[in-house]
């Protein structure tokens, strides 16, 4: 089984990439790790540890997480994302081991692991390989402000807290540039996953 991190910047296309090699390569498993954090975020246990650090504030009236105050607290500093993280990142990590023992007992040929904090994160994923989706700055604070909720200042910090995308590429295995047009883009997708199908 080949097993490949795809990781690059925030606001820059991993889902897109992701999705277009899954079309060309459909026996590919693939494994989300903003979804599992998403599924986490809905755990009694993790709601706790969330309240325990951030304080009530950070619950709804009925108990579950306030995202959008949660986002906002651990951009505000490093020492309170590090909390988040060490909250999220171990069941995370957990989730993944998981997914990757039953590719490998399922006789998967590929699992693609979406990891957005890959190179950020203190844990191993065991990747064959790492493809990294990246743009320019203008490009991504564009993409990042079309979402809801997202005003410049924090737009600013979300892009500050992770590893600059120029470092990111310097460590990666495969390139994806997403600046330019949607052909663009799927030719490289296209390229990629016809390479990607030669190595098993």
């Amino acid at each position: 089984m080949v097993v490949v991190g795809l990781t690059g910047g925030i606001a820059m296309g991993k889902s897109v990439v992701l999705a277009g090699i899954k079309t060309i390569i459909e026996d590919a498993r693939i494994f989300d790790a903003d979804q599992c954090v998403s599924e986490l975020l809905t755990h009694k246990e993790t709601c706790e540890k969330v309240s325990s650090e951030f304080g009530d504030s950070s619950l709804t009236d009925d108990g579950q997480i306030d995202r959008h105050y949660l986002r906002k607290r651990a951009f505000d500093s490093a020492d309170q994302r590090a909390k988040l993280e060490g909250i999220l990142h171990p069941g995370v990590h957990k989730e993944y081991l998981g997914a990757l023992n039953l590719a490998e007992r399922d006789n998967i040929p590929f699992l693609i692991a979406d990891i957005p904090l890959l190179y950020e994160s203190s844990y191993n994923y065991d990747q064959d390989l790492t493809l990294v989706v990246a743009s320019d700055h203008k490009t991504q604070m564009e993409r990042l402000l079309m979402r809801p909720g997202i005003s410049e200042e924090m737009a600013r910090k979300m892009i500050e807290a992770q590893l600059p995308i120029e470092k990111k590429v310097e460590l990666a295995d495969h390139v994806i540039w997403n600046s330019g047009s949607i052909k663009q883009l799927e030719k490289q997708i296209y390229y990629f996953a016809l390479w990607l199908k030669k190595k098993n």
